[in-house]
């Protein structure tokens, strides 16, 4: 028997080119002579795109029942970036098996639709699947989930079908330095299916007998799979992907429909908000008071390029408002010595990402631009350290309100191991909002 899976990841609601993407599974999966399966491997949710953030994700499952989807895992987007309630909700109206076998509620119970793991069988032949995501642990107890360690997971699910399967393929939406762990860890593994680093392997990659695939990210690439099946047990394996462009192009209209969904005013009077990323402008000092107020802090400091786009005309809506802060970010409260916070201020002060092109850790722009420190200040010729135009106490514990992005070392790698509150689901455009109703 021969079977092709077809495998994408990490599409992020790049719906364009998930639009072609489906345009060509509709066109070739009919013309095989033989079985086949279409499988998504988590993050194909990301709110920074407004149809996504109307439909809270749904309208990205219609597109997966569109694309005749038969399993899907969920990656942290669609784990970490939505309310408990919202992802309970989010496959209602799913056509497809969703499994991923190391998230759960506080009662153990998977999210709603959600099953530990998937066997179907293909002409005799019992297939296996076992998923995991990525253990973002504060981030999911902060939105009363309970996520475990994704090896321990698969390996306690494999074991626990043993007998029941004749050829075992994992969707990973951990890494690929866990998946190439795996591997060694569990070489009856036929293929592996990875995602979450936004790797990708032209003709997949064998590791101890393990077949390694990945589609990249935001569906540049379409992945194939196709294996021989002998008396139930894989005789050959490859991978290939397909490149977006050399895909079936078709015509979408998936922004205009997402700012009408998002039409509805939150202001309804002449507001200018501009954007500058090099400079402390009224936008970038509002955002910062905002955090400040929302985390009840002590000081704040977050960085202009957050602020997106510039706001300008007789209102505001909440698509103006989405555009402006598209990200995934929410914010922390972080509880830090005065000495370690003076740290923080000395570093902010260098600037040395005033120009950079950032991205990853949930940043949705493009320049990451200079720091903004609210109720902080310093004379540094005397290197005297405020707080509230008090002196900075060394050995005093304070509350630092920033972004979450900050508390994973690559721009503060003093603020990555303290004590830190993820306050979910609230994202940076939420609270702005709460703070422009004032004006």
């Amino acid at each position: 028997m021969k079977l092709t899976i077809y495998h994408t990841n990490d599409i992020h609601s790049h719906l364009q080119e998930y639009a072609n993407i489906s345009a060509y599974l509709a066109e070739e999966r009919p013309k095989l002579n033989h079985p086949s399966l279409y499988l998504d491997i988590g993050d194909h949710v990301d709110l920074s795109t407004p149809i996504t953030q109307a439909t809270m994700g749904k309208h990205n499952v219609e597109l997966l029942n569109s694309a005749h989807c038969d399993i899907a895992t969920i990656g942290n987007n669609e784990g970490m970036t939505i309310s408990h309630a919202a992802l309970n909700q989010l496959y209602d109206k799913a056509h497809f098996d969703i499994t991923c076998a190391n998230v759960f509620d506080e009662a153990g119970n998977l999210p709603n639709h959600l099953t530990s793991s998937v066997i179907k069988v293909i002409e005799g032949t019992r297939i296996l699947f076992v998923a995991a995501t990525a253990p973002f642990t504060p981030f999911y107890r902060a939105l009363d989930w309970v996520v475990t360690d994704p090896l321990e997971a698969i390996k306690d699910e494999v074991k626990a079908h043993e007998g029941q399967y004749d050829v075992l393929i994992i969707m990973s939406h951990v890494g690929v330095f866990f998946d190439e762990k795996l591997c060694q860890e569990l070489p009856e593994i036929d293929i592996i299916l990875g995602s979450h680093t936004h790797h990708f392997f032209k003709h997949g990659e064998v590791n101890n007998g393990v077949l390694m695939a990945a589609a990249g990210k935001y569906g540049y690439y379409l992945g194939e799979v196709t294996m021989e099946i002998q008396n139930h047990s894989v005789v050959s394996k490859k991978a290939e992907l397909y490149a977006n462009a050399d895909l079936p192009q078709v015509a979408t209209d998936f922004e205009l429909e997402g700012k009408r969904l998002l039409s509805t005013p939150v202001i309804n009077h002449e507001m200018n908000l501009p954007r500058k990323t090099n400079v402390i402008s009224k936008t970038s000092y509002l955002l910062a008071e905002s955090i400040y107020e929302f985390t009840h802090a002590d000081c704040t400091i977050i960085n202009a390029g957050l602020i997106v786009r510039a706001i300008e005309g007789k209102e505001v809506t909440e698509y103006d408002v989405h555009q402006m802060l598209p990200h995934p970010i929410n914010t922390v409260r972080i509880k830090i010595t005065g000495q370690e916070l003076k740290y923080v201020i000395i570093k902010s002060q260098k600037q040395e990402y005033i120009n950079e092109y950032a991205q990853g850790l949930g940043f949705r722009g493009d320049i990451f631009g200079g720091y903004i420190l609210y109720n902080l200040g310093f004379i540094e010729s005397e290197s005297r350290y405020f707080i509230n135009g008090e002196e900075i106490d060394d050995d005093k514990i304070y509350t630092l309100g920033t972004v979450d992005m900050y508390t994973f070392g690559r721009y503060f790698p003093t603020l990555k191991d303290q004590a830190t509150e993820y306050l979910l689901p609230e994202f940076l455009r939420d609270i702005f909002k709460e703070k422009l109703l004032e004006y």
